[in-house]
């Protein structure tokens, strides 16, 4: 498994966390130097109020010295900010793997009311029309793919 997960679930809760009983669960406010003493972390929602930037910035620092973590949110733009992406439903994983891979179990997705990253849905209504083949995380991206 990889050292970035985000898990998601419609009914998040706390009983999520007793299956990785070696990671610390981080709360409230923290600096990136908090974070130094840990070698697993656990973001459970602390995150939701934190822009795009800054959670990249701080995932980077994470990676860079060498800081398993985790976020837990029911935030779907920021799946796409790790590698790997669990699924939950009542305390049972119902599907995990690479996170693009993940989404594009749209079908599975909907039906359990999560919804997709903006750009993930925009690139498969895309590529049901023909005009991309592949999945886009952002707008020049896609803009480039669109119009080159």
């Amino acid at each position: 498994m990889t050292s970035d997960i985000t898990i998601m679930s419609t009914n998040l809760n706390k009983n999520i966390l007793k299956n990785y009983p070696d990671y610390s669960i981080i709360g409230g406010e923290f600096t990136n130097n908090d974070l130094l003493k840990y070698s697993k972390v656990i973001f459970y929602e602390v995150l939701n109020n934190k822009k795009e930037e800054e959670i990249k910035e701080l995932f980077s620092f994470l990676k860079e010295h060498h800081i398993a973590f985790i976020n837990v949110t029911n935030n779907e733009e920021q799946v796409l900010l790790t590698d790997y992406l669990i699924i939950y439903d009542k305390e049972k994983i119902l599907i995990e793997g690479s996170t693009l891979e993940v989404l594009k179990q749209e079908k599975l997705l909907k039906r359990l009311g999560i919804a997709l990253p903006f750009m993930v849905e925009l690139s498969l209504l895309l590529q049901d029309y023909g005009l991309i083949k592949d999945i886009y995380l952002d707008y020049k991206s896609l803009e480039d793919a669109l119009w080159n």
